[in-house]
């Protein structure tokens, strides 16, 4: 199977999980995927008309602003990475518009439990400390962007423990990659 197989399988499966998912499993995908692996699913999700705040939320931090920051447009942004930046001003765009589904669970850019910092008064990664300020910014985040969505705010961290979940992937899809990969090996061997 060659990457882009892969990678339209991947994509595939996890919109059909994510089709019947529940906002917990989107926010654990969002929180644990690997952005390494394209920014197909990204895309997809960001555009997904029923998006929740606290989804879009995490997505648009853990897309790291603070690095598009350094460029005044889209333009100047390393050609690899301006799909990032574009994902960035359009999840920014559907907050102010008020573009999002009602919330129904809590995310906290200044609190992330998925990313645990083992400190007890502040247990989750601060996002917001990314943020450029000065004269290094070219662009401000929006201060909508820098507020917790309200809702309580599940603990991701221990949902995939529990629940066996790799790389922002439930165990199903995963076992779906690897017996297509494995099929492949084996129609190789032949």
């Amino acid at each position: 199977m060659d990457d882009d197989d892969f990678d339209a399988l991947y994509l595939d499966l996890m919109k059909e999980f994510l089709a019947t998912a529940t906002p917990l499993q989107w926010l654990a995908v969002v929180t644990t995927m690997n952005y390494d692996n394209g920014s197909a699913l990204p895309d997809w999700i960001s555009k997904y008309p029923k998006l929740e705040p606290a989804v879009a939320k995490a997505l648009y931090w853990y897309q790291q602003p603070g690095y598009f920051q350094h460029y005044a447009s889209q333009d100047k942004v390393p050609s690899i990475n301006r799909s990032g930046w574009a994902r960035v001003q359009a999840l920014s765009q559907r907050f102010e518009q008020g573009n999002l589904a009602p919330a129904t669970i809590g995310w906290d850019p200044a609190n992330d439990l998925a990313s645990p910092t083992g400190n007890e008064k502040h247990p989750g990664y601060d996002w917001t400390s990314e943020a450029v300020k000065g004269d290094e910014a070219k662009w401000q985040i929006p201060a909508i962007m820098l507020q917790a969505v309200p809702g309580e705010q599940p603990d991701i961290y221990a949902y995939v423990d529990e629940h066996g979940w790799e790389d922002g992937m439930p165990p199903h899809v995963q076992e779906e990659l690897n017996a297509a990969m494995d099929g492949d090996e084996v129609e190789d061997e032949d």
